[in-house]
């Protein structure tokens, strides 16, 4: 099964749903501007899995604000 939205260490890191069925390839996302990007770009899709990595959007927003 493919993971495609996971909390790490590093940030969010999140399949680009563009590129599927072709390619698999990963975005490692670091800041809520980054997270919200990759809303907009339609790089997540699904209601389901668009509201996940929102909630950890603004995890790392939360994160960073407290240092």
């Amino acid at each position: 099964m493919i993971k495609t939205i996971e909390w790490t260490d590093e940030g969010v890191r999140m399949i680009d749903q563009r590129l599927l069925p072709v390619e698999e390839k990963y975005l490692m996302l670091r800041s809520c501007e980054e997270v919200a990007d990759a809303i907009n770009q339609m790089v997540v899709r699904g209601a389901p899995a668009i509201g996940v990595a929102a909630a950890m959007g603004l995890a790392i927003g939360a994160k960073q604000a407290v240092g």
